[in-house]
């Protein structure tokens, strides 16, 4: 096994789950995060079967289950009418099906318990208040220039990895590749606490709400004593969309059942979070330099798959590098066992929004569909996604 110096660009989710993936593998490991500390950025996110598996390869699987919480089921409403369209089984079902759980938890959370594991590794270090702003490939490696305090500094490692997100510098600038762009929807993100929640919705559960040209996710976080709320709507990217008045939302969904609703009056702040996506995933990596997660391929969140990909991403890339010395070689097998999955659930879930998005007589016709099909076969469409194994 090839002993590796690793330098990563980015310590969010993605950064640190594959430092602690190539530190498992006998490397050692630099991330550099620009933010001056671990920021508690974000709402929640799901974790399905597929990235529980590497989580708990790493020795995370109890933190997780502690942190996090496993919803019961799926449930599709019809956004307008209030009414249920189809319930997919999870808990129990899916943990015997996968030999692993779906839960959901709050992004902070989960990055908290990478950050602490990545602390207790003497093979990683992580510098805050520091980014990757240049990078030179040569025949010993990646020379990356790092900019901290207003100096800038040289750093020597076998490969670079970009893990910094959907802006990711690493992939615009140094390997010069196509941005991601807006998709024209954007999610407005609220944690309610569940005190002020009054529904007939259980809170155990996962509910995806259906409307004309918008859609809504809500599901339980940090021991159920608040629910996350993310509710899309298609839009012309703005300037202002970090914060938005309980008016202006309430104006958006005034169509919907008071059911949801109702969740917009809670007591709670919104923000607003542009979805961009990366139309042309096909590069991965370049000669001793890798993508991994949103900056290789940002995804529309429709298929609850954009940290679990970077998390399958970090698996991936460890065992390639440690099956292989060379360096370039392992990228590029890598590349080729990743991109051909990425693709096709970039895919999925681009075709998701749009399902969830109709409206009129589609609308109707989809919602004909999903009473009529029972919810494990529904959630047999996704065992091509949750069944991977590392």
């Amino acid at each position: 096994m090839t002993r590796r110096k690793i330098l990563i660009s980015g310590g969010g989710i993605a950064g640190l789950t594959t430092a602690l993936c190539l530190a498992k593998s006998g490397n050692r490991v630099n991330v550099f995060e620009r933010a001056p500390t671990l920021e508690p950025l974000g709402a929640g996110i799901q974790i399905s079967p597929n990235a529980f598996h590497v989580l708990r390869i790493l020795g995370l699987n109890h933190e997780l289950l502690s942190a996090g919480n496993v919803p019961e089921a799926i449930v599709m409403m019809n956004a307008v009418k209030g009414t249920k369209l189809a319930t997919i089984p999870l808990g129990f079902h899916i943990q015997d099906k996968y030999d692993a759980p779906y839960i959901v938890i709050h992004r902070a959370d989960l990055q908290n318990i990478l950050f602490k594991a990545c602390e207790e590794n003497p093979d990683i270090s992580i510098s805050f208040g520091a980014e990757i702003t240049d990078a030179a490939v040569h025949k010993n490696g990646v020379t990356a220039l790092i900019q901290s305090s207003g100096k800038v500094e040289e750093k020597v490692g076998d490969l670079l990895i970009g893990a910094d997100g959907v802006h990711s510098r690493v992939r615009n600038d140094i390997l010069g590749l196509e941005p991601a762009i807006y998709s024209g929807k954007t999610a407005w993100r609220a944690l309610v606490p569940a005190k002020h929640v009054k529904t007939q919705t259980p809170l155990n559960n996962t509910v995806v709400w259906l409307g004309p040209k918008a859609h809504a996710v809500t599901y339980p976080v940090r021991d159920a004593k608040f629910l996350n709320v993310i509710a899309v709507t298609q839009e012309a990217e703005t300037s202002n969309t970090n914060e938005i008045s309980k008016a202006e939302l309430n104006k958006k969904f005034s169509h919907w059942d008071h059911e949801f609703t109702n969740l917009l009056n809670c007591d709670a702040e919104w923000s607003g979070w542009p979805l961009y996506e990366t139309t042309s995933i096909n590069t991965m990596a370049t000669n001793t330099v890798a993508l991994i997660g949103d900056a290789a391929h940002a995804m529309l969140p429709f298929a609850a798959q954009g940290a679990a990909q970077a998390i399958e991403d970090s698996h991936v890339l460890s065992q390639c590098l440690a099956k292989t010395g060379d360096t370039e070689t392992a990228l590029k097998q890598f590349e080729q066992i990743r991109l051909p999955r990425i693709k096709r659930i970039a895919k999925t879930a681009r075709s998701n929004g749009q399902i969830y998005h109709l409206s009129g007589i589609a609308a109707a016709v989809r919602n004909i569909g999903l009473n009529k099909v029972s919810g494990k076969r529904l959630l047999q469409r996704q065992d091509w996604i949750y069944r991977w194994h590392p």
